[in-house]
């Protein structure tokens, strides 16, 4: 494959590699089980400059926060009588049972069961960035 060089400002020596170039293959070189070297050569660049955009990758996603999307509840009653359904009586069992929160950002997940104080949550989540 074809690497993608810029050699618009005519310099010669070392080639500069497009941004969006380097960010794709540093993130596939983040991928479970992918040989960083083999990638490099498939590529036709140095396995250690490889090595270089990857550290670089991932320092980059730890600082960066992950991008919040807005969130908005609405209840199975609610979402229900919306549909003009009939909502069948809800069981003491389930109203008891406050459900669980998963989050995943990247590798990482955290999973939450049970009633959640606001406070213990968001200094969980905060240990990601």
């Amino acid at each position: 494959m074809e690497s993608e060089k810029n050699h618009g400002n005519g310099r010669r020596g070392r080639p500069n590699y497009d941004v969006a170039f380097r960010q794709r293959l540093a993130a596939a070189a983040c991928e479970p089980g992918v040989s960083v070297s083999k990638l490099a050569r498939e590529h036709g660049i140095n396995a250690n400059m490889l090595f270089k955009w990857r550290r670089k990758y991932r320092a980059q996603l730890a600082i960066e926060p992950a991008p919040l999307l807005p969130v908005t509840l609405v209840s199975d009653r609610a979402a229900l009588e919306h549909a003009g359904r009939a909502l069948a009586p809800i069981s003491a069992e389930v109203q008891r049972d406050p459900g669980t929160i998963e989050v995943r950002i990247g590798k990482a997940a955290v999973k939450v069961s049970g009633s959640v104080d606001a406070q213990v949550l968001r200094t969980v989540l905060e240990a990601f960035r």
